[in-house]
C-alpha cells in the first residue's frame, strides 16, 4: 500500500508538469490563432479600403472624359497605386494587387468603351509598370523623392516616363495590330494622360497618405488660416478663369492663377503645389468638357492635347520650384539648428573654461591670445582684455621665451596633444615681474577661423613644495637608517685609520736606524696608502648617501650600486654576525636612475633582512642578486630568517605598516616609491621554510636592452 501511494505521488506532479506544458501550448495557439485574425483583417481591411478609393476615383475620371471618346486630360488613379506603393512594405503590395484587379474590373464593369475584361488585363500590365517605377525610386532617392530636386527629378523620369510608357504601350500595340488609322495621336493622348495624373496627383496623395499613417499632427494655426486663404484665392481666380465662355476668354487669362500657383509651391512646398495644381486641372477639364474656358473652342481631341501641353507645361516646372524652395527651407532650417547648436556649445565650453581651477588660454596661429578664462587673471595678474591679442610669449620670462615659441611652432606644424618646454624649468611670469613655476598642455582644437591650440596652464607652485616635501621625508629616511650604523661605520673608519698610525710609527721607528730597511719601508708606505683609500671611499660613500640635491638620473650599473652598499654595510653585518653574498650577474645590468635612491632602497631591504634574522640561530645570509630578463633587471635580496607570515605580504609597502613593534611603517612605502619613480615595481615572497625574498625589477637602458637582445640572438642562433 505504500509503494502505490509513493509511486502516486510521484505520479501527480508529473501529471501536473505536463497539464501546464499544454496549457502553455494551448495558450500560445491561441496567440498565433489572433496574430494571424488580426493580419487577415488588415489585409481585408487595406484591399477594401484601396479598392473603393481606386473605384471612385476611376468614377471621377470617367467624369472627365471628352465624348464621345475614352479620352481624358489625366488619369488619377494611376497616381494612387504609385503612392500606395511607395509608403508601403513590399511584403504587402500582394494587397493592392488585389484590390486594383477587383476595382479595375468593377469601375470598368458595364462600360461602353472599355470592356472589364480589357480593363483587368491593362491593371496588370500596370501594377507591374508602378512597381517597376517604385523601384526605381526607392534605388535612386530616399524616403518621400519630393524632398530635394534631385529627387524630384527621379520621379519625374519614373512618373512621367517609366510608368506611362509601360502602361500605355500594350493598349497601343493592340491598336497598331488592329489597324487602327489614329493610334500614334491617340497614344501620345493616353501617354500624357498618365503621365500628368502621376505627375500632378502623386505628391498630394503620398503626403495625405502619410500624414493618415502616422496620425494627423496639430498643424500652426497661422499655416492653416494661409492655406484657406491661398485654397479661396486659388478658387475664385479659377472660377473666373476657367467658367467663362469660350467666345469671350483671352488667351492670357490662363495665366491668371499662376501667383497663388507660386504662393503654394514656395509656401507649402510640393505637396502645396500639387494640391493646386489638382484644382487647376479639374476645374480646367471640367468646364471644357461642357464647353467653358480657353480650351473649349476646338474639337475633343485638340481639348485634350491643349489641356494637356498646358498642364505639363505649368505642372513639371512648378513641382521642380517646389521641391528646391523645401530644400532650401530646409538646408536653411538645419543651418540655423547648427548655428543655434554651435552657439549652445560654444556657452558650454564657455562655462566650463570659465569654471575649471585651471587657467586656460586659445591661442591662433599667430601666436596671439584670443580667450583667456578667469583663472587666467587670478594666476597672472592681467585682466582678460588686457592678454587679448598679445603674443603667448608674454606670459613667461624673457629668458625662457624662445622655448614655448618654438613649441608653438611645432605644434601648429604637426597638431596632437603635447606640452612645453622643460617642465622642471618652465617659468611664469605675474604682471608684478615676480616668477612661478608652471605646466602647460596644448591640445588642438578646430574653429570656424582656422586651428587653435588651447592651453591648459597649471600653476606647479604646490608641486614643487609637495616634492621638496618628499625629497626631504626621503632623505630624513636616509640619515634615519644609516643612524642606526654610527658605530659600525666608525668602526670601518677607524680600523683603517688606526692602521695607518701604526704603520707610521713602526716606520718612524725604522727610519731612526743608521742604514734603514727602505724595502721595509716601502712596504709600510704601500699599507698606509692602501688604509687611506679604504677609508676615503668609505667616507665617499657615506657622503653620496648622506648629501641632499636634486635627482639625478643617469645609466647606472646596478652591480656597482649593489657592490657599494655591501661595503657600506660590512662592518654592520660583522658587527651582527650576518654574512653578505654577491650573486651578480656576469653582464652588465644597466639602468636609467638615480644612485642615491636606489642605493637607499637596497639599504632599506637589506636592512629589514638583518632585523628579520636578528633571533635566527644558525646561519645568518642575506644574498643580493642581479639578473637580466625580459628586458628588465631583477635585483633580489633575500634572508635565512623565518620569512613572513602569507597574509601580511599584500600590506608591506604599505605606508604606516610594520611587522616591527617600533617601526614606523615608511620604509618600504619609500622604497617601493622610489621604485615606481624608476618606472619599476617592487614585490616580495616568502616560500615555505627559505626566509624571504625582496624584490624589484627595473627596465634596462634602451642601448642596453638591444644590446641583450642582440646577445640572446647570437646564442640563439648558435644553437
Amino acid at each position: 500500500m505504500r509503494s502505490v501511494l509513493a509511486d502516486e505521488k510521484t505520479v501527480k506532479p508529473e501529471g501536473s508538469h505536463g497539464h501546464q506544458r499544454l496549457g502553455h501550448q494551448r495558450l500560445g495557439h491561441q496567440r498565433l490563432g489572433h496574430q494571424r485574425l488580426h493580419q487577415a483583417f488588415r489585409a481585408a481591411l487595406a484591399i477594401a479600403g484601396f479598392a473603393l478609393a481606386f473605384f471612385l476615383l476611376q468614377r471621377l475620371t470617367f467624369l472627365l472624359r471628352f465624348p464621345p471618346y475614352e479620352r481624358t486630360t489625366f488619369w488619377v488613379p494611376g497616381a494612387l497605386t504609385f503612392s500606395i506603393l511607395l509608403i508601403a512594405p513590399l511584403k504587402n503590395w500582394w494587397w493592392y494587387y488585389v484590390g486594383l484587379c477587383l476595382a479595375g474590373y468593377a469601375a470598368y464593369y458595364g462600360d461602353q468603351q472599355i470592356p472589364a475584361s480589357i480593363a483587368l488585363l491593362s491593371a496588370q500590365f500596370h501594377f507591374l509598370a508602378v512597381a517597376a517605377g517604385v523601384f526605381f525610386i526607392r534605388r535612386f532617392a530616399a524616403g518621400i523623392p519630393f524632398a530635394t530636386v534631385g529627387s524630384m527629378l527621379a520621379f519625374v523620369l519614373a512618373a512621367v516616363f517609366i510608368v506611362p510608357f509601360a502602361t500605355s504601350v500594350p493598349a497601343d500595340l493592340i491598336r497598331l495590330y488592329q489597324g487602327n488609322p489614329h493610334v500614334w495621336p491617340t497614344a501620345i493622348r493616353s501617354f500624357l494622360s498618365i503621365a500628368l495624373g502621376m505627375l500632378i496627383a502623386t505628391p498630394a496623395l503620398t503626403t495625405l497618405l502619410v500624414q493618415f499613417r502616422n496620425g494627423w499632427q496639430s498643424t500652426n494655426r497661422t499655416k492653416v488660416l494661409e492655406a484657406l486663404a491661398l485654397s479661396a484665392a486659388l478658387l475664385v481666380i479659377s472660377f473666373w478663369v476657367f467658367t467663362k465662355p469660350a467666345e469671350g476668354n483671352a488667351p492670357s487669362l490662363i495665366y491668371a492663377p499662376m501667383p497663388f500657383l507660386l504662393w503654394a509651391a514656395l509656401r507649402f512646398e510640393v505637396s502645396g503645389a500639387s494640391w493646386a495644381l489638382l484644382v487647376i486641372a479639374y476645374l480646367s477639364t471640367w468646364n471644357a468638357i461642357n464647353g467653358r474656358g480657353p480650351f473649349s473652342a476646338e474639337t475633343p481631341d485638340e481639348h485634350v492635347l491643349q489641356l494637356q501641353v498646358f498642364l505639363l507645361a505649368v505642372s513639371l516646372p512648378l513641382l521642380l520650384v517646389a521641391a528646391g524652395a523645401g530644400e532650401r527651407r530646409r538646408a536653411y532650417s538645419r543651418l540655423l539648428e547648427e548655428m543655434q547648436e554651435r552657439r549652445r556649445t560654444e556657452e558650454r565650453f564657455r562655462l566650463v573654461v570659465e569654471s575649471t581651477p585651471n587657467a586656460m588660454l586659445m591661442i591662433n596661429r599667430s601666436g596671439e591670445i584670443v580667450l583667456a578664462n578667469q583663472q587666467t587673471e587670478r594666476l597672472f595678474g592681467y585682466r582678460q582684455e588686457e592678454l587679448l591679442g598679445q603674443p603667448f610669449e608674454r606670459i613667461f620670462p624673457e629668458r625662457l621665451r624662445p622655448e614655448p615659441a618654438k613649441s608653438l611652432r611645432e605644434f601648429f606644424a604637426a597638431p596632437a596633444l603635447r606640452g612645453i618646454g622643460n617642465e622642471e624649468e618652465l617659468c611664469g611670469l605675474r604682471k608684478n615681474g615676480s616668477e612661478f613655476p608652471l605646466e602647460i598642455g596644448l591640445t588642438p582644437i578646430e574653429s570656424p577661423g582656422g586651428l587653435l591650440a588651447f592651453a591648459v596652464v597649471t600653476d606647479n607652485t604646490e608641486k614643487r613644495r609637495a616634492e621638496e616635501a618628499r625629497r626631504e621625508l626621503v632623505h630624513a629616511s636616509r640619515l634615519a637608517v644609516l643612524s642606526e650604523f654610527t658605530a659600525s661605520i666608525a668602526h670601518e673608519i677607524n680600523q683603517p685609520l688606526g692602521a695607518i698610525l701604526s704603520n707610521a710609527d713602526a716606520a718612524e721607528l725604522l727610519l731612526e736606524n743608521a742604514s734603514p730597511p727602505l724595502d721595509e719601508v716601502r712596504r709600510i708606505l704601500a699599507d698606509i696608502r692602501s688604509d687611506d683609500l679604504r677609508a676615503s671611499e668609505v667616507i665617499r660613500k657615506l657622503r653620496g648617501l648622506l648629501r641632499r640635491g636634486e635627482v639625478e638620473r643617469q645609466p647606472l650599473d646596478l652591480n656597482g650600486v649593489v657592490r657599494d652598499v655591501s661595503i657600506i654595510l660590512r662592518a654592520e653585518a660583522h658587527r651582527r654576525g650576518v654574512e653578505i653574498i654577491l650573486k651578480l650577474s656576469a653582464n652588465p645590468c644597466i639602468v636609467w636612475g638615480d644612485r642615491v635612491h636606489l642605493q637607499q632602497v637596497l639599504l632599506n631591504l637589506i636592512v629589514n633582512g638583518f632585523e628579520a634574522m636578528a633571533e635566527t640561530r644558525g646561519d645568518r645570509r642575506v644574498t643580493l642578486s642581479t639578473e637580466l630578463s625580459g628586458g628588465e633587471v631583477i635585483v633580489r635580496v633575500s634572508d635565512s630568517g623565518a620569512g613572513i607570515p602569507a597574509e601580511r605580504l599584500p600590506k608591506l609597502f604599505d605606508r604606516f605598516f610594520s611587522t616591527k613593534r617600533e617601526g614606523m611603517g615608511m620604509g618600504l612605502a619609500i622604497s617601493r616609491s622610489l621604485v615606481e619613480e624608476h618606472g619599476g615595481r617592487i614585490w616580495a615572497e616568502s616560500p615555505s621554510g627559505s626566509g624571504a625574498h625582496f624584490c624589484f625589477a627595473l627596465p634596462l637602458e634602451p642601448p642596453a636592452a638591444e644590446t641583450q637582445s642582440d646577445l640572446l640572438n647570437s646564442v640563439e642562433s648558435l644553437r
